[in-house]
């Protein structure tokens, strides 16, 4: 092989590393709720992540991926609702950024997973929603400092019922599950 050759494959391969780092702050993956990449899962809440409670609200699985860029990052964790009443997480902050934002994940008409606002996460009474890798999830916008694996971010939710919970989320490597 020639080493121009070489230098278009190295090329394409760098362009292509990027472009999967950039996507992988949102993940992918079918629809929100689903079971996660193995790569950003809240599923299994391990000792290490982070949880929390108030009134019939519990945060359980709470962590944050080691960002893939240095401006923004992810949170996981699953809600859950002991109450009588449904419930939903309708916003989200964190000292680690100026903005948080709830997005979601849809499969566009051409079949590619796109990341897209959402004004609230359900979270149904006597049940639990997954914030997740390629479903419902929290952004951190605008980081004032990447976080990296060891610290902790502290997040604050706020439901539509009233209640107010605030966790430490863990950061952890990328490719963790608990």
């Amino acid at each position: 092989m020639s080493a121009s050759a070489a230098g278009r494959r190295l090329t394409a391969f760098a362009a292509a590393a990027l472009a999967a780092g950039a996507l992988a702050g949102c993940g992918s993956g079918a629809g929100s709720g689903a079971a996660a990449a193995p790569d950003a899962t809240a599923e299994s809440a391990g000792p290490d992540k982070g949880g929390a409670s108030s009134g019939p609200i519990s945060v359980t699985g709470a962590w944050v991926p080691e960002p893939a860029r240095a401006d923004v990052a992810a949170a996981y964790m699953a809600l859950g609702n002991d109450g009588e009443q449904d419930d939903a997480l309708v916003s989200a902050s964190s000292s680690a950024a100026p903005e948080t934002e709830i997005h979601t994940t849809e499969t566009a008409d051409s079949g590619a997973q796109v990341m897209t606002g959402a004004e609230e996460v359900p979270v149904p009474a006597g049940g639990t929603t997954h914030l997740e890798s390629g479903g419902y999830h929290l952004m951190l916008m605008d980081l004032a400092e990447t976080p990296a694996v060891g610290d902790t971010v502290e997040l604050t939710l706020e439901f539509d019922g009233g209640t107010e919970v605030e966790v430490q989320a863990p950061v952890l490597e990328r490719g963790r599950t608990g």
